[in-house]
């Protein structure tokens, strides 16, 4: 079986752009308190919320990274 080998430049990456989904989805929950005029609190107690979310956002990022690079390769190869 062949091994994968992750460098330490990508992991570096990924974890930067974790934490880039985690600083925006920090302030979609800021902006939403004060729209919705709640207690700042609801920074700490909504917390969970704000991590999926930013777990969600680094999928989507993901998936339209992966579908970039498919199409690179694809019209490359031609």
């Amino acid at each position: 079986m062949k091994d994968i080998i992750i460098s330490k430049a990508r992991c570096k990456t990924e974890v930067i752009t974790l934490l880039v989904c985690f600083i925006i989805a920090c302030l979609f929950n800021l902006g939403a308190i004060i729209y919705y005029k709640s207690p700042v609190i609801e920074l700490i107690t909504s917390l969970g919320y704000v991590f999926i979310f930013a777990i969600v956002l680094f999928v989507l990022w993901s998936i339209i990274r992966l579908t970039g690079y498919v199409i690179k390769k694809a019209l490359l190869k031609k």
